[in-house]
C-alpha cells in the first residue's frame, strides 16, 4: 500500500469502494507482493499497472495487522506501508481515474486532508499518513 501526497494541498491517492454491504471506503492504492518480490518492487509494478505512473523516492513507512470481517469470512491482512512520489508531476493533477487493469473496480481521486468520510482503511493507516503529510 502506498501513500501519495499531492503536493499543493495535501490530499492522499486513495480507491473508493463500497464494501459487502455498499457503504463507500477509502483505501490507498497497492497490491499482492508476488513470491521473491520486494514491496517497493510491488508498489512500482502496481501502480504501473494500475494507473500508468511510475514512482520515485519509494521507501517504507511502517506495517500495519488488521482482522476484519468481509463478506461474511474473516479476513486477516498484514499491509507492508510504503509512502513514494509520482515521477511525473502531471498525475498530480488527474483528479479522477479508473483502475486499468480492472475497469469494474473502484474510482481513484484523492481525499482531502482532514476527511474523515468516507472511512480510510486500514486500520491505522490514516496515522501513518498523518506521519508523512
Amino acid at each position: 500500500m502506498v501513500l501519495i501526497r499531492r503536493p499543493r494541498d495535501g490530499a492522499l491517492l486513495v480507491s473508493e469502494s463500497a464494501g459487502p454491504s455498499g457503504v463507500l471506503f477509502h483505501r490507498p492504492l497497492g497490491g499482492h507482493v508476488e513470491f521473491g518480490e520486494r514491496a517497493a518492487d510491488t508498489a512500482r509494478r502496481e501502480f504501473a499497472e494500475e494507473i500508468g505512473q511510475a514512482l520515485t523516492g519509494v521507501h517504507r513507512v511502517g506495517v500495519l495487522e488488521n482482522i476484519f470481517l468481509w463478506g461474511g469470512a474473516t479476513v486477516h491482512e498484514i499491509v507492508i506501508v510504503l509512502s513514494a512520489s509520482f515521477a511525473d508531476v502531471a498525475a498530480y493533477e488527474i483528479e479522477e481515474q479508473t483502475v486499468r487493469d480492472s475497469p469494474s473496480e473502484p474510482r481513484v481521486i484523492w481525499r482531502a486532508p482532514g476527511a474523515v468520510s468516507p472511512p480510510l482503511y486500514p486500520g491505522g493507516i490514516a496515522a501513518l499518513a498523518s506521519l508523512e503529510a
